[in-house]
């Protein structure tokens, strides 16, 4: 479901604040390192930034007035700090990297998308792995060009470009010993790094790789289940057309995103969410339905709680005529033939969004044609003896369909 407007457009101002994070993130310790090379347009960036972040603040703070849910003081201490423009307060310190506070936002917001879209919690996973070791690696070069030391008759490029040069080799144990440490301090900062470099390494192998293993779970949750499919139709002798069927039908849910996961969601979900989610999804289809025009909310939900959905495979009869009627069928999606008592004689079509069988939940007759599916279709189902419950607790609409019960008797005879 699409957002509404206004979160949308939070959404890219939040997308806003983490582009400018990171930007912050990559040139404030930049600046704070090479402070003799005066960056072009450094000060109308860091005023950029500091406008944003200040905004930001003022954005959070309309935001919790509004929705009465205040943010943590904590969390307010570090957006200010972050906001506070010390580049252009004072000369280059280690307090500008006060900036760098901002990621906490980052995280946090990170970690909201990831619960916004679980469906593809895996691929986020590795994103953000890159994001912070991308930044990491970035930082980690900037301190041992630091512990190098900065020449000023060197180009920033390529004083920067060998401190990277030096921080992959050594993180990815390669170390070709053509930059070495030669100082205490930088014997023991190479030493750092390559432990994080092995911890990171570790990381990769036992995370990552689960990550790309699991990156599509249905597929995993497909390839499981039909092996179980092909052991039990092992076991059990099924052979030929039977089960082909079989494998075919496994093989729609899978391509069809969802469409075996309704039952187990919906059960999972609260009394009244559930009742919410469930006209949502059936709202239109019960609409389609005569004896239901202009039923009351409550009704109309109570009946969309207790459609359960189904499936038919190409050539799959619904039911046969003469069948005895105790459900009615609503199609949400595929076609349908009516065929006559002899099986061949096409009586009509139906399709997305019209229902069938209706009679069955007003007198439980007999059907007089079969309906059989011609692709694949996702249907609702309402069975007689629920529907009868139902009414029982709205005694004007019992009253109605009595009515419409005792007119059609009467058209009959």
């Amino acid at each position: 479901m699409p957002l509404r407007r206004a979160e949308f457009w939070q959404e890219m101002w939040n997308v806003l604040v983490l582009l400018t994070t990171t930007a912050a993130a990559l040139t404030v310790p930049l600046r704070l390192v090479f402070d003799h090379v005066v960056f072009f347009a450094y000060v109308w960036f860091d005023i950029a930034v500091t406008v944003i972040f200040v905004l930001d603040i003022l954005l959070r703070l309309r935001r919790a007035q509004r929705t009465g849910e205040g943010g943590s003081a904590l969390w307010y201490a570090i957006d200010v700090a972050a906001a506070i423009p010390f580049d252009l307060l004072l000369p280059p310190s280690i307090i500008s990297l006060a900036r760098l506070l901002k990621l906490f936002r980052v995280w946090q917001t990170l970690n909201v998308w990831r619960q916004l879209d679980p469906g593809h919690w895996m691929r986020l996973r590795l994103v953000y792995f890159v994001y912070w070791f991308s930044l990491t690696v970035h930082w980690l070069a900037l301190g041992w060009a630091s512990l190098r030391g900065v020449s000023h008759d060197v180009a920033v490029n390529t004083t920067y470009v060998q401190s990277l040069y030096w921080c992959v080799t050594t993180l990815t144990t390669v170390g070709y010993g053509d930059i070495t440490p030669i100082t205490n301090a930088e014997m023991l900062y190479a030493i750092l790094v390559e432990i994080f470099g092995i911890a990171t390494y570790g990381y990769i192998i036992g995370n990552v790789a689960n990550i790309l293993v699991n990156l599509d779970p249905a597929k995993a949750r497909f390839r499981d289940n039909m092996q179980k499919l092909g052991a039990f139709m092992n076991a059990k002798g099924i052979t030929g057309r039977l089960r082909e069927r079989m494998r075919d039908h496994y093989a729609y849910l899978w391509q069809k995103p969802g469409a075996n996961d309704e039952t187990m969601i919906m059960r999972g979900l609260p009394a009244g969410l559930r009742g919410e989610v469930s006209l949502f999804l059936k709202r239109d289809i019960i609409q389609n339905v005569p004896f239901l025009k202009g039923a009351r909310e409550d009704l109309i939900r109570d009946i969309a709680l207790q459609m359960r959905p189904m499936v038919a495979a190409p050539g799959e009869f619904v039911f046969h005529a003469g069948d005895t009627g105790h459900e009615m069928y609503f199609i949400s999606r595929g076609r349908l033939e009516v065929v006559g008592p002899d099986g061949k004689t096409l009586l009509g079509v139906l399709s997305d969004g019209e229902i069938f069988g209706e009679m069955a939940l007003l007198s439980g007759q007999r059907r007089i044609a079969s309906v059989r599916a011609t692709d694949y279709c996702d249907l609702y189902t309402l069975d007689k003896q629920t529907f009868d419950r139902i009414t029982e607790g709205y005694p004007e609409f019992a009253r109605h369909i009595s009515e419409l019960m005792e007119k059609r008797r009467q058209e009959n005879y």
